[in-house]
């Protein structure tokens, strides 16, 4: 999908998912679609943790640290759990689609 990029996992590895992250440069906008959609999303940390207040005191808000502020700009936690069946599954898929290839 364009503009969309999912989590990765080594071949090796077995995840037992509690978020499923992923990113979006349009991450606002797609969140935005989601919700018109009655999908429920969260931001995981919106601001990058060296510019937030509980490292204040260290001064580490005037560094750069490129990697850490996209991904406070991109990332948006989708909905995960048993509670969610085939047919809630394939919404939030096809919302996401959608939003891709149209934006």
């Amino acid at each position: 999908m364009p503009g969309l990029i999912l989590p990765e996992t080594p071949e090796w590895a077995h995840p037992v998912w509690h978020l499923f992250v992923i990113r979006h440069l349009k991450r606002d906008a797609l969140q935005k679609h989601l919700a018109e959609e009655g999908v429920e999303t969260l931001i995981h940390y919106p601001v990058p943790p060296h510019r937030s207040e509980a490292y204040s005191e260290q001064g580490a808000g005037s560094v750069s640290l490129q990697n850490t502020e996209e991904l406070a700009d991109t990332v948006l936690s989708l909905p995960i759990g048993p509670h969610l069946d085939n047919r809630s599954q394939n919404h939030v898929i096809k919302t996401i689609r959608w939003f891709c290839l149209n934006n």
